[in-house]
């Protein structure tokens, strides 16, 4: 593995968010330029950026939700109701074919077994006519004998 690629961004890197706007200010497009070379993200984080809280230190509480949050969760609420309705559908669709198989290999294995107990009856069946026949022969020859 090479360790010197810099087009992966390391677990610790501090990626900026862009300042939210303003909301008296229009919507326009933001202004996004590329990197200038494969992995310009990668960039070694300041020391400050990594001071840890210290103990005893009050604790900052979360920032008030702005449009952006809220609209970030409505989005987030709407993609969830998307995948789970495409879920629900799919289950659906996976269910019937399911039971489909499942039915047809009962009724299959259904239709071996009676199959089966209908040969059997018939040659029970089929076995007593041919036995009570020839007793029926066998007993006209034996009356027409004497």
């Amino acid at each position: 593995m090479n360790q010197d690629d810099n087009s992966i961004p390391l677990l610790t890197e501090v990626i900026p968010l862009a300042p939210a706007a303003p909301a008296h200010a229009p919507a326009r497009a933001p202004d996004y330029a590329p990197p200038a070379r494969p992995g310009a993200f990668h960039t070694q984080p300041a020391a400050t950026s990594y001071q840890a809280t210290p103990p005893g230190a009050p604790i900052v509480a979360p920032l008030p939700v702005t449009p952006a949050a809220e609209q970030y969760r409505q989005w987030e609420q709407e993609i969830r109701e998307n995948v789970l309705q495409s879920l629900l559908e799919q289950v659906d669709t996976v269910l019937q074919q399911q039971l489909q198989d499942q039915m047809a290999l009962v009724l299959d294995n259904l239709s071996t077994m009676l199959t089966q107990r209908i040969k059997d009856s018939l040659h029970e069946a089929l076995a007593e006519t041919v036995t009570r026949a020839v007793a029926e022969e066998m007993a006209r020859f034996a009356s027409t004998k004497n």
